[in-house]
């Protein structure tokens, strides 16, 4: 009974230590900590591989994480490219309107492509936020994945599925990335507009705060499929 009792604090304080060092230890270096982020995802799509509602979750988020990787590497500071970003930014914002955050992601990207346009006539050296841009859409995205996830397990692959905790922080977190991903253009938009050189938080809090947030998600990935799976476990 004790350990019955005991054993869900004990892991939980385990791994909630051993997650946030491997967060803190793998600062600045992202490929490692890539590594480690997609090997939980793996390891806890194997573990409950039963369980439809994790699986789509960690589904949505590999599907994030390789959208994410492909656009660092093939996007380019180019007049199409940034074209197509705001355009998708400005339709996903559109079309997802039922959730709050994506009426001020329209707004937000409206003010940014009429100041893109300012700067393209007056031959201003705009600076490259396509990048930041294109996280936010990516990021509502993901938000309405999984918003819509039990919806999408029963349409399309015919599974009963339950709306957990875990779509919840995770929905919660990746609005929290949107709004520093907003901060940082809207920064970078204040210190060329006005001219505020040494105005650099959010830019150079960046890496912070992503590192932050892919730690908390990790966490909250292992520990919600933990609770879901230890019943199962502690019955057997």
């Amino acid at each position: 009974m004790l350990v019955r009792a005991y054993l869900p604090k004990i892991i939980t304080a385990l791994f909630g230590g051993l997650f946030i060092a491997a967060g803190i230890l793998t600062f600045g270096n992202a490929l490692v900590f890539d590594r480690i982020f997609i090997g939980i995802l793996l390891f806890t799509a194997f573990v409950c591989r039963k369980d439809i509602n994790v699986i789509g979750i960690v589904i949505i988020i590999l599907i994030q994480h390789i959208l994410e990787e492909l656009a660092w590497i093939y996007l380019s500071d180019n007049e199409f490219v940034k074209t197509f970003i705001y355009i998708a930014c400005l339709f996903l914002a559109y079309q997802l309107r039922h959730d709050r955050i994506a009426k001020f992601v329209f707004v937000f990207t409206l003010i940014v492509v009429g100041i893109e346009i300012y700067w393209y006539f007056t031959e201003y050296s705009a600076p490259q936020i396509y990048w930041h841009m294109s996280l936010i859409g990516l990021n509502l995205l993901v938000r309405n994945l999984i918003f819509s996830r039990v919806s999408i397990s029963e349409h399309y692959f015919k599974r009963v599925a339950t709306s957990i905790n875990l779509d919840w922080i995770i929905f919660r977190l990746y609005g929290l990335s949107i709004l520093i991903q907003t901060a940082i253009v809207a920064e970078y938009l204040i210190r060329h507009i006005g001219n505020f050189e040494n105005l650099l938080f959010f830019y150079n809090s960046n890496a912070y705060f992503m590192h932050g947030i892919a730690t908390l998600a990790i966490w909250a990935i292992f520990n919600e499929s933990y609770k879901l799976l230890l019943p199962k476990l502690l019955k057997a």
